[in-house]
């Protein structure tokens, strides 16, 4: 049988390219409302799914060093129900340090170390679109599918263009969902929220505008890059 592709190598390219500090809210201003405006479509799609914070097992594909599972801690979430997975070794090691009594691993997407319908709510932020090998995007749907509870599900944080020389290789658009989802037929979408407008745009109006962030994203729907899509898995 063959093994399913790596997703090691797409994330230390990404990584490399751009390093730590792109994403840095204290030296990168131009990252802040790009930020604000993630964490706030997260909580909006999440607001609408009236999930019980007490016993929610929440599953982080891609974690990194846990920036994702830290919202859901200030939200209130039970850190014993937080689990996150990731390839690289030194982000895990800082998400241990930073986020202590959540259930960080080194684990490959594709191959989960989790058994089926495990979880409430599998969740990914700008970690699908970093790949380019369409069976290895193919491979992890299938994974978040089968450790999603049925009822349960899957929150998408992803950029819905891709541009050449940007750190988006594949667009996450409405329709590669339909196609890597199965939506219609294993799921169903149930909420969509706007969330950071196209770099370079978002950027430099987080840096030299900030006060019309929001207004543009109100007014111009298809300036916002990055949609937060959730899922329902069928019964």
């Amino acid at each position: 049988m063959t093994s399913a592709p790596s997703s090691k190598e797409p994330y230390q390219q990404y990584y490399e390219k751009f390093g730590g500090d792109r994403n840095d809210l204290l030296r990168n201003p131009e990252v802040l409302f790009q930020s604000f405006a993630v964490e706030r479509a997260n909580i909006a799609a999440l607001r609408s799914l009236a999930l019980d914070k007490s016993n929610t097992r929440i599953l982080d594909v891609g974690c990194g060093s846990g920036s994702g599972l830290l919202q859901f801690v200030r939200l209130g979430f039970d850190r014993s129900n937080l689990v996150g997975i990731d390839l690289s070794d030194a982000r895990i090691e800082q998400g241990r340090a930073l986020l202590p009594g959540i259930d960080l691993q080194v684990a490959d997407a594709s191959r989960m170390p989790f058994g089926d319908e495990t979880f409430d709510l599998v969740f990914e932020s700008t970690m699908l679109g970093t790949l380019e090998s369409q069976s290895l995007l193919q491979s992890i749907a299938a994974e978040m599918i089968r450790v999603t509870k049925k009822g349960g599900h899957i929150m998408l944080a992803d950029w819905r263009y891709s541009r050449k020389g940007s750190g988006v290789k594949t667009a996450i658009s409405r329709e590669k969902i339909a196609e890597l989802f199965s939506v219609g037929r294993t799921t169903e979408v149930v909420g969509r929220e706007r969330g950071a407008l196209v770099p370079p745009l978002g950027r430099r109006l987080s840096r030299i505008a900030p006060s019309l962030y929001f207004l543009l994203q109100a007014i111009v729907p298809l300036a916002a890059g990055q949609i937060t899509t959730v899922l329902r898995k069928s019964n």
